[in-house]
């Protein structure tokens, strides 16, 4: 499970930015540093076989201290590679190769060792010029490196359109709930948005209508067909407390612009915070295992698919998953396309899924259900599919 856990860490990466951070600056780091080198020298060494014609041309080194050939060498050099990164960046966004790319690392920004070449280039170089070691093709390619590396830190991800998680026609009675106007739940799990690192905790807080809940318990609880299982889900996809808790669940993943898989991993986390029970006396809605923090594995399956559709777009595409007897069920999660075969979970309507399912744990005296990132097993083999619309 370690290993699998470890391999769930490539493919943390954002599907919507184009281009990626990484894609960008790896195009930066080639256009302003590995490609200026041999095109300076080449057009330095052309221009060294032409003769002073132009008085303006010699007039260039008068002012610059520079001879006019290397003058305009830096110049033609940099003009041709600003333009290259332009055109590499606007015509080389093939969405295969920018999430090949972004999966290799899952944060933006400079590495460390690129800090580390930012601030040594200038101290190595800045005594070479002063004792008159360096020339200007050095200092042209010093400022080269640190425009690539400057260029990189500054580049953002590129913004999405803002999703709206609240209808409107429901901002009137999710409000009230966000302001914990009712009776008040707290939830509170721990996450680790990279698996390596230690879980942080979190919490928040979410109020319930009191005649929404009464009105759950009377609604047919019966949950055996495949359309009685999708009747589960889509109940409570614009229930109010299902929205206010996606929208609160959403601040905080923006705030700490995870990606799409980071933010289903969190929903995910805080599910396992809720008791387990492994005979259920009732079949849950999602509206009702959120309010009591505890359920069955169909009970919790059911609130992971409702909550996930909750957040739209915000995360990725998720599917039920049934036995070819239809008594267990799981979770498949889109995404799965660039991992090896022993991490994929099936493939459905051309597209590969991972297959999660719920194990219970002991944990102190309580027990609490926890997700298996696995392939399909073989005794639930023919699995059936429902994408929940």
């Amino acid at each position: 499970m370690a290993e699998k856990v470890k391999g769930l860490r490539e493919i943390i990466y954002d599907p919507q930015d184009v281009p990626s951070p990484v894609f960008a600056g790896t195009l930066l780091w080639v256009a302003l540093f590995f490609f200026p080198l041999p095109l300076m020298l080449l057009i330095h060494w052309w221009l060294n076989q032409q003769p002073e014609t132009t008085v303006w041309l010699r007039l260039v080194s008068v002012i610059t201290g520079l001879d006019w050939r290397v003058a305009l060498a830096a110049a033609v050099t940099s003009s041709i590679c600003l333009g290259l990164v332009a055109w590499l960046i606007r015509n080389l966004a093939d969405q295969n190769l920018i999430e090949f790319v972004q999966s290799i690392t899952d944060k933006a920004g400079l590495e460390w060792w690129q800090r580390s070449i930012m601030w040594i280039s200038p101290v190595v170089l800045v005594p070479l010029v002063f004792f008159r070691k360096a020339g200007v093709i050095e200092i042209a390619l010093l400022a080269g490196v640190e425009g690539a590396l400057a260029a990189t830190k500054r580049i953002e991800r590129f913004p999405r359109e803002e999703v709206n998680l609240v209808p409107s026609d429901l901002v009137a009675e999710v409000e009230p709930l966000r302001k914990l106007q009712g009776e008040v739940v707290t939830y509170e799990w721990r996450f680790a948005p990279i698996p390596e690192m230690q879980p942080e905790p979190f919490s928040l807080k979410i109020a319930f209508n009191p005649s929404r809940l009464d009105e759950a318990k009377q609604r047919p609880h019966q949950r055996e067909t495949e359309s009685d299982w999708l009747r589960f889900i889509r109940t409570d996809l614009q229930t109010p407390e299902i929205v206010a808790l996606a929208d609160a669940l959403n601040e905080i993943h923006e705030e700490r612009k995870w990606t799409p898989f980071q933010r289903c991993r969190n929903v995910l986390a805080l599910l396992e915070s809720f008791e387990a029970e492994e005979e259920a006396q009732k079949q849950r809605f999602a509206l009702e295992t959120f309010y009591e923090r505890k359920g069955s594995a169909g009970d919790i399956v059911v609130a992971a698919v409702t909550l996930l559709k909750a957040l739209k777009e915000t995360v990725p595409e998720v599917v039920l998953v049934m036995d070819k007897d239809k008594k267990n069920i799981g979770l498949g999660i889109d995404g799965a396309e660039d991992m090896p075969e022993s991490f994929q979970g099936f493939t459905y309507d051309g597209r590969t899924y991972f297959f999660v399912e719920l194990r219970m744990t002991d944990v102190g005296s309580s027990k609490r259900w926890r997700w298996s990132w696995r392939p399909v097993p073989e005794e639930w083999q023919p699995i059936k599919v429902l994408k929940v619309g």
